[in-house]
């Protein structure tokens, strides 16, 4: 393994790692926590068959219309590209209050932003991030009645954080 390899490779383990703790329910909902080899290219395909292998796009009633994506790239589409401190705001935010009643979350604010600043310090400079959302409203991007997404690209690395939440 090249060095430039072994230093991806050993980036997405500290990742993961910082992130293992963000999967899981939470409110009536879920959040979900992934991390990738991949680049801004691929992310679209990388996030569209992730979201699709957990069912995310399925309907639960067939006769309910439900607005999801079909294809990447209109998961694509419902994204839009944000900076990095607009990226931490939405990650705070998802990780520290439930979308629907926005009460208590997976981490406190404090905790929420040592984590995701240490995930911003990891993926680097000049990382691109997407999401669906403002935090006061959102392009749905699951079946569920509220989504968030925030997605980063850097150095090799594709993180995706998705919160979704049930009225």
């Amino acid at each position: 393994m090249n060095t430039d390899a072994s230093a991806v490779s050993e980036r997405l383990d500290r990742i993961r790692a910082l992130l293992a703790g963000l999967t899981g329910p939470l409110g009536n909902g879920e959040m979900r926590a992934w991390t990738n080899l991949g680049d801004a290219q691929s992310m679209p395909l990388e996030v569209f068959r992730l979201m699709g292998d957990l069912g995310l796009f399925e309907r639960w009633y067939p006769d309910v219309p439900v607005d999801v994506p079909d294809t990447p790239d209109e998961l694509s589409s419902r994204l839009g590209e944000i900076d990095q401190a607009g990226a931490l705001r939405r990650l705070v935010s998802i990780a520290s209050t439930t979308l629907a009643y926005h009460s208590r979350g997976r981490y406190d604010e404090a905790k929420a932003r040592q984590v995701f600043g240490s995930l911003l310090r990891l993926l680097g400079h000049g990382t691109h991030w997407w999401t669906n959302t403002d935090l006061t409203s959102w392009n749905p991007v699951t079946r569920h009645v509220f989504d968030a997404v925030v997605i980063g690209v850097g150095n090799g690395v594709i993180v995706t954080v998705l919160a979704f939440d049930e009225d």
